[in-house]
C-alpha cells in the first residue's frame, strides 16, 4: 500500500513538473522549394502564465544559405492558463541543395529566481533546387548574333540636327543681344525746352500752395531743385548733386549780373537754411525767393541765347 502510494505521488509531482516546463514548436510550410521561392518558418513557445520572462530567438538577415525576407509580429496569446508567443518568418534561398534551418536558442528566465533556462528550436531540413525541365517541349540551337537594324527613320536625325542649329543659332543672337552696350538714356529727357520745363515746375509750386499748409521745407527744396535742373539741361551736364556754392561758380559762366547772382545765392542759401539748420522763413520771403528764382532763370536763358547768337560756331 505504502509502495502504491509513493507511486502515485512520484508520478503526480512528475506531472506537474512536466506542466511547468516550457514548449517550443517548430514548423514550416513546406520541405522543399525552387531557388528564390519563399517557404513560412513558424515558431510557438508556451509555458503556464506568471512561470517565465521570455527572450525571443533572434534570426540574423543571412545564415547557413537562407535570407530572411519577412519577419512577422510576435504574438501573444493566453489561453487555458497557458501563455503562448507565436512568430512566423518568410525565409528563402538561391543556394541549391539539402540545407537545414538552424536549432535557434530561446531563453526563459523563471519568475522564482532560479537559473535561466535555454531551450532550442527543431533544425529543419529544407531540399532547394532549380525548376525542373519540361521534357515535353522541344529544344532548339543556338543561333548566330542577328544584326539589329536600325529602325529610327531618317527623317527624325534630320529635325534633331535641325533643332540643334537652331538652339545654336539662338544662344549666340542672346549672347551677343546682351553684351550688345546699350545706348545710354539721357539724363534730362523732356519734350519741353529747359525754359519752358522750369516756367512750368514754378507755376504748379506755386499753385500748390505748399507755404500756406505748413511745408516750408519741401517748397524751398522743390525750388533749388527746379533751378539746378533747368540749369544741367542748359548747360548739358549734370549739376543735381552741387552745392549752392559750386553752382554759383558754375552760374558765373554765364556772365549774369552781379544783383542776379546776389538773388540767385540768397535764394540757394535760404534753401539750404531750411533744410539744413531748419530756419523757417517768412511766407513773403519764400514767395520772393520763387519769384527772383523766375527771373534768374529768365536771365541766364537770355544770356546764353544771346552768346549762341554771337558764337554759331559753339
Amino acid at each position: 500500500m505504502k509502495r502504491f502510494l509513493f507511486l502515485v505521488s512520484f508520478f503526480l509531482t512528475l506531472e506537474f513538473v512536466h506542466a511547468q516546463v516550457p514548449i517550443i514548436k517548430t514548423s514550416v510550410d513546406k520541405k522543399g522549394i525552387l531557388i528564390g521561392e519563399q517557404l513560412k518558418y513558424n515558431v510557438q513557445a508556451s509555458f503556464p502564465v506568471n512561470t517565465y520572462t521570455l527572450t525571443w530567438l533572434e534570426v540574423p538577415d543571412s545564415f547557413s544559405h537562407f535570407e530572411v525576407v519577412s519577419r512577422g509580429k510576435i504574438d501573444t496569446i493566453e489561453s487555458k492558463g497557458l501563455l503562448i508567443f507565436r512568430q512566423t518568418i518568410t525565409l528563402t534561398s538561391f543556394d541549391s541543395g539539402i540545407f537545414a534551418i538552424p536549432a535557434l536558442p530561446l531563453t526563459f528566465d523563471p519568475a522564482t529566481g532560479d537559473s535561466a533556462l535555454q531551450l532550442s528550436t527543431d533544425s529543419i531540413p529544407i531540399n532547394i533546387s532549380y525548376s525542373p525541365l519540361d521534357s515535353t517541349k522541344t529544344f532548339h540551337d543556338i543561333k548566330t548574333i542577328i544584326d539589329v537594324k536600325d529602325e529610327i527613320p531618317w527623317w527624325w536625325w534630320a529635325a534633331g540636327a535641325a533643332i540643334l542649329i537652331l538652339l545654336i543659332v539662338l544662344i549666340i543672337y542672346l549672347v551677343k543681344y546682351f553684351k550688345r552696350p546699350k545706348k545710354p538714356a539721357r539724363l534730362f529727357d523732356s519734350k519741353l525746352s529747359p525754359l519752358d520745363e522750369a516756367m512750368k515746375s514754378l507755376d504748379s509750386l506755386q499753385s500748390e500752395q505748399l507755404l500756406y499748409k505748413g511745408e516750408v521745407k519741401q517748397f524751398h527744396t522743390r525750388l533749388s531743385e527746379i533751378f539746378k535742373r533747368y540749369f544741367s539741361r542748359k548747360m548739358e551736364k549734370n549739376m543735381l548733386n552741387l552745392t549752392s556754392s559750386e553752382m554759383l561758380i558754375a552760374v558765373n559762366d554765364t556772365l549774369l549780373s552781379k544783383s542776379d547772382t546776389t538773388m540767385l545765392a540768397g535764394t540757394l542759401r535760404m534753401a539750404d537754411a531750411v533744410k539744413f539748420a531748419k530756419f523757417y522763413p517768412h511766407k513773403e520771403e519764400s514767395e520772393t525767393s520763387l519769384n527772383e528764382t523766375r527771373k534768374v532763370i529768365e536771365q541766364i536763358d537770355k544770356l546764353i541765347f544771346d552768346q549762341q547768337k554771337l558764337n554759331p560756331t559753339n
